[in-house]
């Protein structure tokens, strides 16, 4: 029998040009098998997106009709709810009937997203991947800068790591855990940044596989200070948002929900120059599609995966 395919990811940005520093971010991973061939996503909700000028009131009574609940209405894209669909109805019933409303633009099943596994090969620590971007002669050029801000979207970060805790992202005025929102900008104590898949303010990444933690060392692991490995960026500042949960698994609604968080904190002044997205999705969503035109609105560059199932 054919052996199952193994494909790498990566998440590749190339010359982010800030104050004269460049700033090269990769986040590579791997995973074996092919993508299953149904889409999978939550069973029990789905995404609407209103057509613009829908009064409250049009809203809901496209949502009485359906019997949903809005549980979240994202501002990134305008119209757009994530909704709680009632027990026993269907996801496709549910989207079919949002569907024939004049009112939606689209609605569609909030799919799920999944991190990729790191490879147990014994030899992966050499960072082939570094080497084959030949790294040593962009440092030649440019260490990075610690008033660059990636932001990273995955199951979050050890943000106690040795080799990555002085290259953490903080938000100065929330990192007192005092359970106040200090900067007024929704979020108590977001001092590394938020978890959407768990609704707080602490994105520790708590997975088994640690695939946000590792994303985030390839990202910027501290160089030259003797310990685990190095990062494209020695230095950097890397903020986290956690969508994924410890099993592997988020949804493009929480993915969105951290692009959210991403786009408030660039307008706020966050000097974010990119976000890291290294996971993949397992249906294509017109939602999430949309909250990235938001990001590049404002000035983001958003690094996407590819390349990892094989059919």
């Amino acid at each position: 029998a054919p052996q199952p395919a193994k494909s790498v990811c990566f998440s590749l940005g190339v010359g982010l040009f800030l104050q004269t520093l460049s700033v090269l971010v990769i986040a590579i991973s791997s995973v074996e098998g092919a993508a299953p061939n149904k889409p999978a996503f939550a069973e029990d909700e789905v995404l609407v997106r209103f057509q613009e000028g829908v009064s409250e009131q049009g809203k809901a009574n496209a949502h009485a009709r359906v019997g949903g609940k809005p549980v979240k209405e994202f501002k990134i894209v305008k119209g757009l709810q994530r909704i709680k669909i009632p027990a026993g109805m269907s996801v496709e019933e549910a989207v079919k009937l949002y569907r024939q409303n004049p009112n939606v633009l689209y609605a569609e099943p909030n799919y799920i997203a999944r991190s990729q596994g790191i490879p147990n090969d014994p030899s992966f620590s050499s960072l082939w991947g570094l080497q084959k971007i030949n790294t040593p002669n962009a440092w030649d050029l440019s260490l990075g800068s610690s008033s660059v801000v990636v932001a990273t979207l995955d199951t979050g970060v050890d943000y106690k790591h040795q080799d990555l805790a002085a290259n953490l992202w903080r938000n100065p005025l929330d990192c007192n855990s005092n359970g106040i929102d200090d900067d007024g900008n929704g979020y108590a104590d977001d001092c590394y940044g938020i978890d959407t898949i768990n609704n707080d303010t602490d994105p520790f990444d708590d997975g088994n596989i640690s695939h946000g933690t590792h994303v985030a060392g390839t990202i910027g692991a501290i160089g030259n200070n003797g310990l685990g490995v190095v990062g494209v960026n020695w230095n950097v500042s890397i903020m986290a948002c956690k969508f994924i949960a410890a099993g592997g698994t988020g949804t493009i609604a929480a993915a969105i929900a951290c692009m959210e968080y991403v786009k408030l904190m660039k307008e706020r002044g966050v000097n974010i120059a990119a976000v890291n997205a290294s996971y993949v999705s397992s249906g294509f969503s017109q939602a999430e599609f949309d909250a990235i035109a938001g990001l590049k609105q404002a000035g983001l560059l958003f690094i996407a995966c590819a390349g990892n199932s094989s059919t």
